[in-house]
């Protein structure tokens, strides 16, 4: 079996080297030795040949694989009992290839001080590497060619830490000064990068780019969500969620956030010209003759009418709503989720809105984020109205009812005016056959062959409807059945 990558943790643990035959190759009295003599690897490499079955021979290395290296097994003939042949004493591996990744490469800015920027990056390598080996192969370029290093900064305008041995490396660029319009970093690494055991070497090159904003650019909306989401005490919340690609105070942007309903829209009319009367005499003509055509595309046509109703009735972008329809929207009050840092990049909102519709999300130009980056242009978004979850629970995890007394459960309903119970009552000489035929648990039992054998077998079926007063949607209405 091919001798995998040894995986990257706080104790090495050097994958083995497995041989397996297709059958008994063992000698009775070596399968139980630590230390196999009759048979090698050429290059030799520190470790122990033992046997984990009759079938199955493997090498337990005392160091790492070296990468990129072929190896030979050389079989002594006598290492195996007599009546086994093989093919040939010396079969050929070769170990992975010696490769380097690079991983999470961003913008970072220091959150104490929003002028201190610099690109970070992390390499994640197969193999351990000299320190100063990975220096000589590594260059940042601007492919726009724009000046974001100080000039007095010499090349290469990075600096390399070394992991956990030295198969993790983090470079950390000197401090990058925004462009004048947007440009793109290129970290390039070239082929030919050494590790230190064995002198494998990289086969290929390997390049990321990464984005440096303008300052017009660096602060930006970058999406905007409407959701459910449940508070401490498991209520539901409607909440706006705005993500920004540069850090800033929920509290700050709140000033700046519109929220407004939007009301129902009027799906546009069309007007159909008339026909003159032998136009529709000719019509009528053709349209006895397509009828069968026409009544099989019926059907099809209706769902795509009600799917084109749908969305005309509905705002689907900022540039449908006009100006003197956003004027009557109605303000939206909001309050701001707090967050756990002072300046950040996921903000939310929670609203309250109890009709069905479209909010409109105001963002105006001018607001200024950490590092005091505009917000270029006004951000303008249309998201639905997220609507409260229709649900329905017995309260607490159930339990046996006693045979006399006030038999009731207590049910927890939200948004719900009406709610429908079925109740199969098993039969008393049906008790075993509901133990027998069906599995899971107590309190959600399953029938093993549904198909064959149900509840309607062993039980009397009733099924009732209870109306629900619903006061406020907002609240959870609770019941008895």
């Amino acid at each position: 079996e091919a001798v995998p990558v040894t995986k990257l943790d706080k104790d090495l643990k050097f994958p083995t080297l497995d041989i397996r035959f297709s059958d008994s190759a063992a000698r009775l009295e070596d399968k139980d030795k630590t230390d196999l003599q009759g048979v090698r690897l050429d290059p030799p490499l520190a470790g122990k040949w033992m046997w984990a079955g009759d079938k199955h021979l493997f090498f337990q290395p005392k160091e790492d694989w070296p990468a990129d290296k072929k190896f030979k097994v050389i079989f002594d003939k006598k290492f195996f009992p007599p009546h086994i042949v093989l093919e040939r004493l010396t079969y050929e591996f070769q170990t992975p290839p010696f490769e380097i990744a690079i991983k999470q490469l961003e913008l970072y800015q220091d959150p104490a001080n929003p002028t201190q920027r610099q690109v970070t990056a992390t390499l994640e390598l197969t193999h351990a590497v000299e320190p100063g080996e990975l220096d000589r192969h590594i260059q940042l370029l601007m492919i726009g060619g724009s000046a974001v290093f100080p000039p007095s900064d010499p090349a290469p305008h990075f600096t390399l830490t070394y992991g956990l041995h030295r198969r993790l490396a983090y470079l950390r660029s000197s401090n990058v000064t925004l462009p004048d319009k947007e440009d793109f970093m290129k970290i390039e690494l070239s082929k030919g990068v050494r590790t230190v055991q064995g002198g494998a070497q990289t086969r290929d090159a390997a390049e990321q780019k990464l984005l440096i904003p303008s300052n017009g650019t660096a602060f930006q909306i970058k999406s905007i969500e409407a959701t459910i989401a449940r508070n401490k005490n498991g209520e539901p919340e409607q909440v706006l969620i705005l993500n920004t690609t540069a850090d800033i105070s929920s509290s700050e942007l709140a000033k700046a956030i519109q929220i407004r309903l939007l009301p129902k829209r009027e799906a546009e009319k069309t007007e159909e010209s008339d026909s003159g009367s032998s136009d529709s005499g000719s019509a009528d003509q053709s349209n006895e003759s397509d009828e069968n055509s026409q009544g099989a595309e019926s059907e099809e046509a209706e769902s795509e009418d009600t799917t084109e109703s749908d969305k005309a009735s509905k705002w689907q972008s900022p540039t449908d709503v006009p100006d003197d329809v956003l004027e009557q929207a109605k303000r939206i009050e909001f309050t701001v989720v707090p967050s756990e840092k002072a300046q950040d990049r996921q903000h939310a909102f929670k609203i309250r809105v109890e009709s069905e519709g479209e909010l409109y999300v105001r963002v105006p130009k001018g607001v200024r984020a950490f590092g005091d980056y505009p917000l270029a242009e006004d951000y303008n978004a249309v998201v639905a109205v997220p609507q409260l979850p229709r649900e329905v629970q017995i309260e607490g995890q159930g339990g046996l009812l006693a045979l006399n007394g006030d038999r009731k459960l207590s049910i927890r309903s939200r948004a719900l005016r009406a709610i429908e119970f079925e109740v199969a009552r098993v039969a008393t000489t049906q008790i075993n056959h509901l133990v027998s035929q069906t599995e899971g648990k107590f309190e959600d039992p399953e029938f093993r062959a549904p198909m064959y054998f149900n509840k309607e077998n062993i039980s009397r079926i009733a099924i009732e409807q209870q109306p629900i007063a619903v006061e406020d949607k907002w609240k959870a209405n609770y019941s008895t059945f």
